[in-house]
C-alpha cells in the first residue's frame, strides 16, 4: 500500500493510521463480524447493504475477511455508512490477495479502519491459513452473522469458532432446501446440535438488540419500531427480506418460553386471513385485498 508500512503488534501485522492500541481496545465488545460465500445471491448483497446502512451511528466495527462476495460487500457497506471496518486476511499483509484488492485495503485504512494479518509478510494464501483467519474473525467480534453459506465452507468454520468462543451467532433464514443457504439451514436447525452450532435467525438490525441492548439504548431511531399489537408484530416480522419463514424458526424468534402466547397470536393471524401455513411448516403472508369503502 502506497505511503504506509505494516507494523508488528503482538502476534499480528497491521496496517492502520496511528497506533493500533486505541483502535483495538473496544474489541470484541463492539465487533460485528459479517461472513458468507464468495458467490452470493444478489438478495444477500442487498440485505448486507441495508443492514449495515441501518447501523449508521451505532459505533459498531464491521469485521470480515476481505474475500470476494459477502466479505467485500460488508467492508464496502461499512465504508459507505461511516463505520470502522477491520479486514482480517489469510495471507501476508503485503500479498495481493484477493487479487486486485489493494484499492479496497487502501480505502479501509484511509477511512480509519484496519487490515490485520496473523502471518509474516510474504505468506501465501494457503487453505490452512484461513482457519486461523476465521478464528480471529470470530474472536474479535461479539456477534457473528452468517449471511449466506454452504453446508461445507469456510463460513461454517467461522460459525464453529464463534460457538467455541461463546460469541452470539446469527444466520439469515431462507427457503428450506435452498442449496445456496444449506449452511444457514444447518445452523438454524436443532436436529443435530452435536454436529454443528446453533444460530439465532437474523431478521435485520432489530435482532442485534439481544446482543447490544445498552449500546442501542439511546439510538432507537436506528430501528424501525415494531407495532405494539402482537398480531401486527407477528406480521411485521414476516414482512422481511424473504416474507416467509419456517414455523419453528418464527416461534424461536418470537420467544422460546412463550409457546402459548405465540400459538394464540398465530391462530388469530390465521383466523384473520393474515397468514397461511403450508403442510411443510412454511408460514407465509397472505395478500390482503381492500374491501370497497374501507381503507
Amino acid at each position: 500500500m502506497t505511503g504506509m508500512e505494516p507494523i508488528l503488534h503482538k502476534h499480528w501485522r497491521i496496517l492502520c493510521q496511528g497506533a493500533p492500541e486505541p483502535w483495538l481496545k473496544d474489541l470484541p465488545d463492539t465487533g460485528f463480524s459479517i461472513v458468507g460465500t464468495r458467490s452470493p445471491q444478489s438478495r444477500s448483497i442487498r440485505i448486507v447493504d441495508e443492514t449495515v446502512d441501518a447501523l449508521k451511528g451505532s459505533g459498531l466495527t464491521i469485521i470480515s475477511g476481505l474475500a470476494r462476495g459477502i466479505d467485500e460487500a460488508a467492508h464496502r457497506a461499512a465504508l459507505r455508512a461511516g463505520l470502522r471496518t477491520l479486514a482480517i486476511v489469510g495471507s501476508g499483509i503485503d500479498v495481493d490477495y484477493p487479487a486486485g484488492s489493494a484499492r479496497l485495503k487502501e480505502d479501509i485504512v484511509k477511512s480509519g479502519g484496519m487490515i490485520l494479518s496473523p502471518f509474516p509478510d510474504g505468506t501465501p494464501p494457503l487453505p490452512r491459513h484461513f482457519h486461523e483467519r476465521n478464528r480471529l474473525i470470530a474472536e474479535w467480534a461479539r456477534a457473528v452473522w452468517v449471511v449466506e453459506g454452504a453446508a461445507v465452507s469456510g463460513t461454517l468454520n467461522t460459525a464453529q469458532w464463534a460457538s467455541r468462543l461463546d460469541r452470539d451467532l446469527y444466520a439469515t433464514p431462507a427457503f428450506p432446501g435452498d442449496p445456496c443457504f444449506s449452511g444457514n439451514e444447518k445452523l438454524l436447525s436443532r436436529t443435530r446440535p452435536d454436529r454443528h452450532p446453533f444460530a439465532l435467525p437474523f431478521y435485520g438490525v432489530n435482532s442485534l438488540l439481544d446482543t447490544w441492548p445498552s449500546l442501542f439504548e439511546n439510538q432507537k431511531s436506528l430501528f424501525q419500531a415494531l407495532p405494539n399489537h402482537p398480531l401486527d408484530r407477528l406480521v411485521a416480522r414476516l414482512e422481511s427480506e424473504f416474507g416467509e419463514c419456517r414455523l419453528p424458526l418464527l416461534q424461536e424468534h418470537w420467544s422460546p418460553d412463550d409457546w402459548s402466547g405465540f400459538t394464540r397470536v398465530l391462530q388469530e393471524a390465521l383466523d384473520a386471513g393474515r397468514i397461511r401455513i403450508e403442510p411443510t411448516g412454511q408460514i407465509r403472508l397472505q395478500i390482503r385485498s381492500q374491501t370497497p369503502g374501507k381503507s
